[in-house]
């Protein structure tokens, strides 16, 4: 899982855009226990189909998967999500060196000048943009001016220097925060991360349909058999690490759900989002754990004897191991240690 791309080239720091992403402390249990085959909500060792298949439909997509859930039962699942959704995440996640450093100096340029011309100082200042999102001004009076006139006029060129200095670091910063959130970005101090929280939102609207697939196969079990049910079908989809650059963008290695679920495929992060996308449409709250190297997902609700799960403050987080491609069931991964995380609300409605 690759949480960050690289260090934003000529980027003021500071955090732009808020996610609630903090840090908590893991709680560490055993694997869980055999149960008895008595138990209808046992999950099992179970194998796998690994069954996928996309047809083109004109403005929707056909995505159609077989998988085996934890009670060994194999699903058949069929669901459709518009094509134009699908296109608009891919071609629109990840940034552009070139086009963020376009767009950022000349936002950075409107802004000066705007505020030379508020001061009256515009024929008298100059400002370039040098490597990347890197900027200098400066000015000149001209000769010939009477005494006070003059005066007042260093006056307002030096006011400029002070809102330069003090002001325009943090309208750059606001500059950049705002390109890469429109695409699916976040900036970290001088580092350029997924917005993960983003991407799950912008997505469990087109993906409900996926979601209503799934949750008819599982319909008639309850809570927990269903939660196994989705588990299984994520970790039954190909396992694929994403490029860090693809179609001249920096895509950090991930890939929106939408693109998960048309793929068939994704890594550990790119699968977890996928996952919390559809589990919106649940009561339950889940959180999108990031831990060094790796991602996975902790879904709301009380764990039985010998499940692993963290805890945040009064509420209890399963933890469920999204990424595959082998079958481990609801609360049989742990971890320790510190984390951070993403807390993912319900869909309203």
């Amino acid at each position: 899982m690759k949480r960050s791309g690289c260090a934003a080239f000529g980027c003021a720091g500071g955090l732009v855009v808020v996610l609630a992403l903090v840090t908590g402390v893991a709680t560490h249990l055993d694997l869980p226990h055999p149960v008895p085959d008595s138990d209808p909500d046992a999950y099992r060792q179970v194998g796998a189909l690994n069954q996928f298949r996309r047809d083109d439909e004109g403005e929707r997509l056909r995505l159609t998967y077989g998988f085996i859930d934890y009670s060994g039962r194999a699903r058949h699942v069929s669901c459709e999500i518009d094509k134009r959704i699908y296109d608009r995440d891919v071609t629109s996640f990840g940034y552009s060196e070139d086009e963020l450093n376009e767009t950022v100096g000349e936002g950075l340029r409107e802004l000066f000048e705007r505020e030379a011309e508020r001061r009256e100082v515009r024929p008298y200042v100059h400002f370039e943009i040098h490597d990347g999102t890197g900027y200098r001004w400066r000015w000149r009076v001209p000769g010939g001016l009477e005494s006070a006139t003059e005066e007042r006029l260093v006056a307002r060129l030096r006011s400029l220097d002070e809102w330069m200095e003090q002001d325009f670091p943090r309208k750059k910063e606001e500059l950049v925060g705002r390109y890469l959130q429109e695409r699916g970005l976040r900036l970290k101090g001088e580092t350029i991360e997924i917005d993960y929280q983003q991407a799950v939102e912008r997505d469990t609207g087109p993906l409900q349909d996926c979601f209503q697939a799934l949750r008819q196969a599982g319909e008639g079990t309850s809570d927990r058999r269903l939660l196994g049910t989705f588990l299984s079908f994520f970790q039954e989809l190909r396992y694929e690490l994403p490029p860090p650059v693809e179609r001249g963008r920096h895509i950090l290695g991930f890939r929106p759900p939408s693109a998960v679920l048309a793929r068939g495929a994704g890594d550990c992060d790119s699968k977890s989002a996928a996952f919390c996308a559809l589990w919106r449409h649940r009561p339950e709250r889940a959180i999108l754990i990031l831990v060094p190297g790796h991602a996975l997902v902790g879904v709301e609700g009380k764990p039985r004897a010998g499940e692993a799960y963290v805890r945040l403050g009064n509420r209890y987080f399963v933890l469920c191991e999204v990424a595959g491609p082998g079958k481990i069931p609801p609360g049989g991964s742990s971890i320790s240690g510190s984390f951070e995380y993403v807390t993912i609300e319900p869909a309203e409605g």
